[in-house]
């Protein structure tokens, strides 16, 4: 398997995992991903794995002319965290989810450009909606909010969005086990 399918694979059952339980339950799926904005700990959780992923990013791309920023890297990361954490908690599970969302679509971005195939298109396509989506997120959080909550308003919006969601998914893993 190429880096293409496995990457779209794992992003498509992801996908499905995440919205199976909005088919089968909408109304407490409903009720969770209302309270998902404003959740502390989730915003904690989210920020933190993105603080590591990036760190990560930047450090192993900090080479040659830019080794010496290595150890400002390490020290950096865990202290903008915590800034973020202290001062822009506001929403903080949301632009935590932005910040993966952007994380992820880089790691497709990433696996599409080592293909040949014309089909890896779909995948960078997708992964550049989701950056337009997780700057949205980011920079109008009240917004998302108020979409989600739209979406969530009664059992058959919620089940038709995460079908629509799985069906994207189902894409995902079709193309990754199919065609990549």
């Amino acid at each position: 398997m190429t880096r293409l399918a496995i990457t779209s694979t794992i992003i498509g059952v992801a996908s499905i995992a995440g919205r199976v339980p909005g088919i089968l339950a909408p109304k407490q799926f409903g009720e969770a991903a209302r309270k998902f904005p404003r959740s502390v700990l989730w915003g904690r959780i989210l920020m933190g794995v993105c603080a590591i992923w990036a760190g990560i990013v930047m450090f192993k791309a900090a080479t040659d002319d830019w080794a010496w920023a290595r150890p400002l890297i390490v020290i950096g990361v865990p202290i903008a965290y915590w800034l973020v954490i202290q001062f822009a908690n506001q929403f903080l599970a949301l632009r935590g989810m932005a910040a993966l969302i952007l994380l992820i679509a880089k790691l497709m971005v990433d696996a599409a450009d080592q293909s040949d195939l014309p089909m890896r298109l779909i995948v960078t396509v997708l992964a550049y909606i989701w950056v337009c989506v997780a700057m949205w997120m980011a920079g109008a959080p009240n917004q998302v909010r108020d979409v989600i909550g739209f979406i969530t308003a009664n059992n058959t919006r919620c089940r038709l969005a995460c079908f629509l969601g799985s069906l994207v998914g189902a894409l995902l893993v079709v193309l990754g086990l199919c065609v990549y």
